[in-house]
């Protein structure tokens, strides 16, 4: 004979770790997209501080030339 209690309690279960996982899921997305934005800066200072030594030593060059 099947416990009623059983099979109400099954559903709510399977609910709760299907919550369980899209939390999961949800959180190493946001990490994921937040690590992706951290390299983008890192790489983007690194690039704009090469412009930046390049650029001063064009200047550098014009200067000594006049």
């Amino acid at each position: 004979m099947p416990n009623h209690n059983n099979s109400v309690v099954e559903p709510v279960q399977v609910d709760l770790v299907n919550i369980f996982m899209d939390l999961n899921k949800h959180e190493s997305n946001v990490k994921e997209k937040n690590k992706a934005q951290r390299k983008l800066a890192a790489r983007r200072g690194i690039e704009q501080h090469y412009e930046k030594r390049q650029l001063e030593a064009a200047l550098k060059e014009f200067w000594e030339d006049i």
